[in-house]
């Protein structure tokens, strides 16, 4: 690895860098359900950018934080790949073997380093990504002394998803390390998304594939067509609850079910939404992290994909909900990694049912979102209460109903729902996330039930992992 390539201009120094592979070829299913997704957000689709970025301890020469992105450049495929859409509607990625990758430098001598920082990530954040022509990530280093004291990374979700960025957050520790990029590579089965659009026409992917179609077509046609009966359109708005102790609880009461706590947090979900509704039964879109499939454990690209949980009776004893969850969850987690174009044309022939209420348990993955922080401001015609915290209001959000995130925060849990508030008007928002705290709490402790539970699963779970 040479710094010949990097040249400093005024504010920025630019990056060439290379990589061993390069082709054209059909998008795989998560890029291609991604994009769509976000297509459907245009304008506002930035705010699934992802970033991360942090401290840099005891700093960094700015060439050497340049050679550390040209190796996780060569290292991960995904990053130099642009999604194109042919002629039928459909998406081609193009993986390009060179390049030049535009580096932001800001000079923090006489600023305080973390807010300069904040202030590119605000600004790199909030731009959309042109997905054909712009590489998918944004860099930026905050500099002291000649040092690199900070790094702002902004991600395309085209490029990765949540649980992809810890393997590159790996990846970027390894290289400061002085690890080789090609010894990096070569100790994983797929590189790239091209490598797994590849596996993707194999017969066992297929076979699959038509098994978790099938699967996901069922749960449909059993599900209700609507969970919520008033009309959508009344504008989003988000409200995060802080909850100390919650982790705790659900690991606590995890433990006396023998079963994970990302079930007990799912059950607990599904009983408030359920209520929420009026309802006794939910549907739920979970996002699985879909890294148990074979090859995929260490690939940096958006391969989480949504299964479709159904969950006939939410009103049951909260022992037997969770038992109940995690027998449905079990199949939804393995039939999660599928043609979302493909499935989107079979719906048609079944009733309609309700797809519009997302779950996504993100705890233990180190990626954030312009939709995480809310600004403080109170809910319409009310005041701020404890531990909440709500959005003045959101962006279009893509028709869906409500998204409700389990966040990692500092000696807590956020539970945080962005919703449509012709649905969800904010008291029912609010009542949500508080139900959903308590039934975990309440049954941290109790009596140990004589009865056969579920294996335990593990915390990650909900993220992917039956």
């Amino acid at each position: 690895m040479t710094t010949a390539s990097a040249k400093r201009t005024r504010d920025r120094v630019t990056v060439r860098f290379d990589g061993p592979a390069t082709g054209r070829g059909p998008a795989t299913w998560g890029q291609t359900a991604i994009r769509r997704a976000l297509g459907r957000l245009e304008p506002d689709d930035h705010q699934f950018n992802i970033d991360w970025g942090g401290p840099v301890e005891p700093g960094l020469p700015v060439e050497t934080a340049c050679d550390v992105l040209r190796g996780l450049l060569y290292v991960h495929d995904s990053l130099r790949t642009l999604l194109h859409e042919d002629g039928d509607g459909r998406y081609v990625q193009e993986l390009h073997a060179t390049g030049e990758l535009d580096v932001l430098v800001a000079d923090a001598e006489t600023d305080d380093a973390e807010s300069v920082a904040a202030e590119l990530r605000h600004r790199l954040g909030g731009l959309r990504f042109d997905y054909a022509r712009e590489w998918p990530l944004r860099v930026a280093l905050v500099t002291r002394g000649g040092l690199v004291r900070h790094v702002v990374v902004v991600l395309s979700h085209t490029a990765v998803d949540g649980w992809g960025l810890p393997r590159l957050v790996e990846d970027i520790t390894a290289l400061v390390a002085g690890a080789d990029p090609a010894t990096l590579r070569a100790g994983r089965r797929l590189s790239g998304p091209m490598e797994e659009a590849a596996q993707q026409r194999t017969p066992s992917a297929l076979r699959r594939e038509a098994s978790a179609r099938d699967f996901v077509l069922r749960n449909l046609a059993a599900a209700p067509t609507r969970m919520y009966q008033a009309p959508g359109g009344g504008g989003y708005r988000r409200a995060v609850l802080r909850c100390p102790g919650l982790a705790e609880a659900a690991e606590a009461c995890a433990a006396r079910l023998r079963a994970a706590s990302a079930t007990v947090l799912l059950a607990a979900a599904c009983a408030a939404v359920a209520a929420s509704a009026r309802r006794s039964d939910c549907v739920l879109q979970v996002m699985v992290n879909n890294r148990f499939v074979p090859g995929l454990a260490d690939l940096v690209a958006p391969v989480a994909l949504e299964g479709v949980l159904y969950v006939p009776d939410c009103r049951e004893p909260f022992d037997d909900l969770v038992r109940s969850v995690w027998k449905a969850s079990v199949n939804t987690y393995r039939f999660a990694y599928y043609d979302k174009d493909r499935l989107t044309e079979q719906s048609a022939t079944v009733p309609a049912a309700d797809t519009t209420c997302w779950y996504n348990d993100r705890r233990g993955v180190a990626a954030a979102t312009a939709a995480d922080t809310p600004d403080g401001a109170a809910p319409p015609g009310g005041t701020a209460r404890e531990g909440l915290t709500w959005s003045a209001q959101e962006g279009e959000q893509g028709g869906i109903t409500f998204a409700l995130h389990v966040l990692d925060a500092p000696g807590a849990l956020d539970l945080s729902l962005t919703a449509d508030t012709a649905a969800m008007p904010p008291s029912v928002m609010e009542e949500l996330l508080r139900q959903m705290a308590a039934l975990v709490h309440e049954h941290a402790a109790g009596a140990f039930p004589d009865r056969p539970t579920p294996a335990r699963a593990g915390r990650g779970a909900a993220g992917g992992s039956p």
